[in-house]
């Protein structure tokens, strides 16, 4: 089960508040794909987000890294991203079509995402745009909620399509996003608030969400056994969440 701090945004957002009175510099080092850090995402506060795995960090990148961005660019390329055909196979459809997801969605992924490496101005726009691939993936996974494994029945058949990221690029000029082990990482920053939400078990989060992470570093390794599983660079500093920010319909 994917570990939901959405619930828990009150609460922290209340204790920080009482306690912490007056900050400008919010650190989560284990911030997943941004929940917590979003929330205290403001002109007046410096935002400090660290993960290690990529799927992770190049949302983090996204929304609370980028500061200059033309979202009128980014609805444009997005839109020229759901209108791709993808009638042949690739090394998305190859391994994960008929599994995780319907075939016609793993060639429309596989196919869109070696567009964005070709659409892409800067890093930036590559992070939002592969940001935005990312929620869209996890919503049309036939999965329950990890890619541990796929579900029996194919029944996630809705077919996939990219939504325009929703995020004010102007309160994060000041930020700094890290894919570091966080044990290092906190010997080299400063900050007011240090929020802290460690893996709670010794399992690699990483071996859950390979699938994403194999999505976002787009290496095409082989995959092995059922479960299309990778060997991933990890570290014990890691943490998943299920929850991103928000989406923006246009």
């Amino acid at each position: 089960m994917w570990h939901n701090k959405y619930k828990l945004l009150g609460f922290i957002e209340d204790i920080v508040n009482e306690k912490c009175n007056g900050f400008s510099v919010f650190c989560d080092i284990f911030a997943g794909t941004g929940v917590v850090a979003e929330r205290f995402n403001e002109k007046n506060i410096k935002v400090i987000a660290n993960d290690f795995l990529d799927s992770n960090f190049i949302p983090l990148k996204a929304f609370l890294g980028t500061s200059k961005i033309n979202f009128e660019e980014i609805e444009h390329k997005i839109n020229l991203l759901n209108d791709l055909e993808a009638k042949d196979d690739n090394y998305f459809s190859e391994n994960f079509g008929n599994t995780y997801f319907t075939l016609e969605n793993a060639r429309k992924i596989g196919t869109i995402r070696e567009r964005i490496d070709e659409l892409s101005n800067d890093e930036n726009e590559k992070a939002v745009l592969i940001a935005s691939l990312l929620y869209a993936v996890d919503k049309v996974a036939n999965t329950v909620g990890h890619y541990d494994a796929f579900r029996k029945k194919l029944d996630t058949v809705q077919p996939l399509r990219l939504l325009v990221p929703d995020f004010e690029a102007e309160n994060n000029i000041n930020n700094e996003i890290y894919k570091e082990d966080a044990n290092q990482l906190i010997r080299k920053i400063n900050c007011d608030v240090l929020y802290i939400d460690p893996p709670y078990n010794s399992r690699q989060y990483s071996d859950a969400y390979h699938l994403l992470e194999n999505l976002a570093t787009w290496e095409k390794p082989i995959v092995h056994g059922k479960a299309k599983k990778w060997i991933v660079r990890t570290s014990k500093a890691i943490i998943a969440c299920n929850q991103r920010p928000k989406l923006l319909l246009i």
